[in-house]
């Protein structure tokens, strides 16, 4: 049966050219936005008047751990669970997206048979929750950064049989870990420890299969071989060498020269920086620079976005240290600290990472496009936090939280 109405008298928020278009109907039939008329013009559809509020593209968080307790040691405390437990903490996780308006959210490491069944548990409506793209298990060194999740490889027909393993489980994407990680005891984030030859491997047969590969990098050798073997994008892209963290202008040159994508995860990290600066310790305790490694991603987004590259916004929330779902807003204040406009910081979590993720009828709010959308009392263009806790969210079309009475 085909559902069809109509939001009138609302203002749209064009994220594409950073404007709002005011006293607009936005008409939805099923999954699919087909119009955005002036205010006034009839449709046959039912009415929702929306008083004059903003109508935004819902957000896309493009990098979490959904199995991942956003907690003050999320690494520890996934190990201590089992796997019911770690479903559960999806489930709450995703509640909190949902209703924090992030309507899509890319999963970067998680165990790849639970996060399927998840993200089937909630594509079918068990579970409240966002749209999800996954990688299912990270490929890593065994012993590697988040070996815990699944997805150790020690040889290219390892990588093989599991990239092509995971794509026809229904993984969107390959997430290769590059390097060590502070999570992960035994590793050392300043060491490239995924070699040459498999991420050359896995980026052959996920681009043979169409799909992107994008790698955890800490290590300055790590995004140098992400260059090398053609990675699409870079998840932290911290920098960091045997003498600690220190930007490197050339190798961002080089980056932008390739188009690469950038995926640098402040907010997670600077919380982070802030539960190790209270406690006195980082997870690893090979993790060195940790404190001066995080604060530095809020430095690194500043000169990204400088050289003009392109940036997507994440918040490594589950796997940040006191990151829960519902962090994508200062993820967003952050790249403004940076030097971002707020156009700019909103077109990293709607138009851009839609574009740069290859999903192309999403992220904004234009005929054709899936009808996954916020209400907003104020003008996110002029104040970010008006994204926080949206009067309305649609997830394809379909009305699933709503913080006023009365208007179902």
């Amino acid at each position: 049966m085909t559902s069809q109405y109509r939001i009138q008298n609302v203002a749209v928020v064009d994220v594409a050219k950073g404007s709002i278009l005011p006293n607009r109907s936005v008409v939805v039939v099923n999954e699919r936005i087909t119009d955005v008329v002036g205010y006034g013009t009839h449709t046959p559809s039912r009415d929702l008047d929306a008083g004059g509020l903003y109508l935004c593209p819902g957000l896309i968080d493009c990098h979490v751990h959904f199995f991942l307790d956003a907690g003050s040691s999320p690494g520890r405390t996934y190990i201590e669970r089992d796997d019911d437990a770690r479903l559960e903490v999806a489930r709450r996780n995703a509640k909190v997206a949902i209703e924090a308006g992030i309507t899509t959210m890319r999963d970067c490491g998680a165990p790849a048979p639970l996060m399927f069944e998840f993200r089937r548990e909630v594509e079918r409506g068990y579970s409240p929750g966002p749209h999800i793209l996954c990688c299912g298990h990270p490929l890593m060194r065994p012993k590697g950064h988040c070996h815990f999740l699944g997805g150790e490889v020690a040889t290219k027909e390892d990588v093989r049989r599991m990239i092509e393993a995971q794509l026809e489980q229904g993984a969107d994407f390959v997430k290769l870990m590059a390097s060590g990680g502070g999570l992960t005891p035994g590793t050392n984030p300043y060491e490239a420890d995924l070699s040459l030859e498999l991420m050359r491997t896995a980026v052959e047969v996920a681009h043979a299969h169409d799909v992107q590969v994008t790698a955890h990098c800490h290590a300055r050798q790590s995004i140098e071989r992400a260059l090398e073997t053609g990675l699409d994008m870079i998840e932290h892209v911290s920098f960091v060498g045997p003498e600690g963290y220190r930007y490197d202008e050339k190798l961002a040159k080089r980056l932008r020269g390739r188009g690469m994508i950038m995926s640098p995860t402040v907010s997670g990290a600077l919380r982070t920086a802030k539960r190790f600066r209270e406690s006195g310790k980082p997870h690893n305790p090979n993790d060195f620079a940790a404190v001066e490694r995080l604060e530095g991603r809020l430095a690194n987004t500043r000169h990204f976005h400088r050289l003009g590259m392109r940036i997507i916004g994440g918040t490594d929330c589950g796997g940040g240290a006191d990151t829960p779902f519902d962090s994508l807003v200062d993820e967003l204040l952050a790249y403004a600290n940076a030097g971002l406009s707020n156009a700019d910081a909103l077109r990293t979590v709607t138009s851009d990472s839609a574009a740069f993720m290859k999903l192309p009828t999403l992220g904004e709010v234009k005929p054709g496009y899936r009808a996954d959308l916020i209400l907003l009392s104020s003008d996110p263009l002029e104040d970010l936090s008006a994204l926080r806790k949206p009067v309305m969210v649609f997830k394809s079309g379909r009305l699933v939280h709503d913080r006023r009475e009365g208007i179902r």
